[in-house]
């Protein structure tokens, strides 16, 4: 017996490859819709063009409100793809009540906006608002990526604001951990952008991203169609894959601010960092801290996000691993399972501090 006849041909196996990829791309292009929030909410608050969601469910009427400030640079909407991987069905379901600053879209105009913009005008503006709203005097924050290291600086400036804050694969030390975003930004003068700006299109971060683990995508993609068996289970990969691609447009100015003094000169930890006539300060951050990395972050490596150790007091700070990735952490079905509920409870006790 010829045993070359007891093995599929190179022919039949490309074949058989190029069906399964047919059956997934048409899948996936199926799934493909205009994304919408899980949960139910209401837009609260508008100020030129920023928003504040509010989002409906289960809440103790005596639980402080928590605040959702995601980084700039994607949309908010992946931490409520769905039920299961939904950080804020995890805050409903722990009784808090939950509200979201959405950055809103970049226009022509935003081209010029100050970075401090975001933390003296929006964030400040947006926490008022919802501390008007429930009758409270403080919120709780949870920032997350680039959010958090938002929120860090405005709990510098307005310590009095905020009862506990919660930073979730936040950059602190932008040059600890050499990632891969600060050794390409080193080589880059921000300079020109700052003094003659123009939006950054999302299309570009988007390149960008995928540019720094380039073969990411083809394994999973390879991997996926050799499992098209299971496609009943691959829609949540549909909506996290719809929302990568996904990234706004960045405003000009405040790009270039932010990716200068954060990234190239690491200004959040030397205590250089000055914003509108805010110095901001770490370490006059007061209220209770809790610190969640990724351990597998490539975006930002845990050495930069655990630098916050350094800049707390020991008595109000807290960390908790997560073994995975950036994304995994908001996404994650193991980090739904263990650890944001573990979050969630922790800022419920914090009430009570």
């Amino acid at each position: 017996m010829n045993e070359s006849s007891d093995k599929p041909s190179i022919e039949a196996e490309i074949d058989a490859f190029r069906d399964k990829y047919r059956l997934v791309a048409e899948y996936f292009q199926n799934l493909k819709t205009e994304q919408r929030w899980h949960t139910q909410n209401d837009v609260c608050f508008t100020h030129e063009g920023m928003t504040v969601r509010e989002f409906h469910g289960l809440s103790d009427n005596r639980s402080t409100p928590v605040l959702i400030v995601y980084s700039h640079v994607n949309l908010p909407y992946v931490i409520d793809l769905n039920k299961q991987h939904s950080l804020v069905c995890r805050l409903l379901e722990t009784g808090h009540k939950v509200f979201l600053i959405d950055w809103g879209e970049v226009n022509s105009e935003a081209r010029t906006r100050d970075l401090s913009v975001y933390l003296h005008d929006y964030l400040d503006n947006a926490i008022d608002c919802i501390t008007d709203r429930c009758g409270t005097g403080k919120i709780n924050l949870v920032g997350i990526c680039q959010g958090g290291t938002f929120c860090l600086c405005y709990a510098s400036i307005h310590p009095e604001k905020i009862r506990s804050l919660v930073t979730m694969v936040a950059p602190v030390d932008f040059h600890a951990g050499e990632s891969v975003i600060w050794k390409w930004a080193r080589k880059v003068d921000f300079s020109v952008l700052e003094k003659t700006p123009v939006n950054i299109p999302g299309s570009m971060i988007t390149l960008f991203f995928q540019s720094l683990r380039p073969f990411d995508e083809m394994m999973r993609s390879i991997q996926l169609i050799q499992n098209s068996d299971l496609l009943e289970n691959l829609g949540f990969t549909a909506l996290v894959d719809q929302w990568v691609l996904e990234c706004p447009d960045q405003p000009g100015k405040a790009f270039a601010q932010f990716m200068r003094q954060f990234y190239q000169e690491n200004k959040l930890v030397r205590d250089g960092l000055e914003l509108d006539g805010h110095r901001i300060n770490l370490s006059n951050v007061r209220c209770p801290v809790l610190n969640l990395y990724a351990a597998a972050d490539h975006l930002v490596p845990p050495d930069s996000a655990c630098a916050l150790r350094n800049h707390i007091p020991k008595e109000k700070y807290s960390e908790v691993k997560y073994d995975g990735g950036h994304i995994g952490l908001m996404v994650g079905s193991r980090a739904h399972q263990t650890i944001l509920p573990r979050m969630a409870v922790w800022l419920a006790s914090s009430n009570h501090r």
